[in-house]
């Protein structure tokens, strides 16, 4: 995209500002990576616009490989978060698998489903199973995802083996100022299961309680993501 997209994409102020769902978001930080943008209101969040998106910066397979040991792990995380707009470079998937080698699960996670997209699902499936496995209930919802994009024979199991043991997480169902993150994990199950071929109705109990969710953006979440699903949600 070249600058006058962006700034239709983003508003007139786009590098230095960018406008979402209405609302203002200043730049706060840029890294040889990424933009981040922030509003006034905390309750709003963050966003980041990857400079791969733009052009503003480039990188290529060896490049990778040649920085990777000279960077932090947060410059590792800034890259993992805003690689995947390189997709369209030939090296793209030998970037990909150099990141499954050698960045951590926490920096991996950002770009879980570009990993699952462009690499061979019988290359990817069991490195995400083995990441399911070994991430903290409540922090699962890319690999979730990424275990679903792949569409392996045994992705469905995988995922409902997941929700049995997100839905006996004694953290469900309590309260948070921003997102309780283990009820997260199991309407992304859910959803993911869905789109995999499982039935609906096979979740609607558990869909109405987390419809009911003592935390707002649980039930906000729930009714965006399921709707479709599930007409008593609209």
């Amino acid at each position: 995209m070249n600058t006058h997209d962006f700034r239709k994409t983003f508003g007139d102020e786009y590098p230095a500002a960018v406008v979402q769902n209405g609302v203002r978001m200043a730049l706060i930080r840029e890294t040889p990576f990424s933009r981040w943008y922030q509003s006034d209101d905390p309750k709003m969040g963050r966003t980041s616009v990857s400079r791969y998106m733009d052009g503003s910066a480039s990188r290529t397979a060896a490049e990778l490989q040649r920085d990777w040991p000279t960077w932090t792990d947060e410059q590792r995380w800034y890259f993992c978060d805003a690689c995947s707009w390189l997709y369209k470079q030939s090296d793209f998937a030998d970037m990909l698998r150099f990141l499954m080698q050698h960045a951590s699960l926490y920096q991996l996670n950002n770009c879980i489903t570009s990993v699952a997209t462009y690499l061979p699902r019988d290359e990817v499936f069991p490195f995400l199973r083995g990441a399911l496995q070994a991430t903290d209930i409540g922090r699962g919802g890319n690999i979730i995802q990424g275990i679903a994009i792949t569409k392996h024979p045994d992705a469905e199991a995988t995922l409902r083996q997941h929700l049995r043991a997100v839905w006996d997480n004694p953290k469900l169902w309590e309260d948070d100022d921003f997102l309780n993150w283990v009820a997260a994990d199991a309407k992304a199950c859910i959803q993911n299961l869905i789109e995999l071929g499982a039935s609906p109705a096979d979740f609607e109990d558990q869909v109405r309680r987390l419809s009911e969710h003592v935390c707002g953006r649980n039930r906000d979440s729930c009714r965006h993501w399921l709707s479709k699903h599930y007409s008593w949600l609209k």
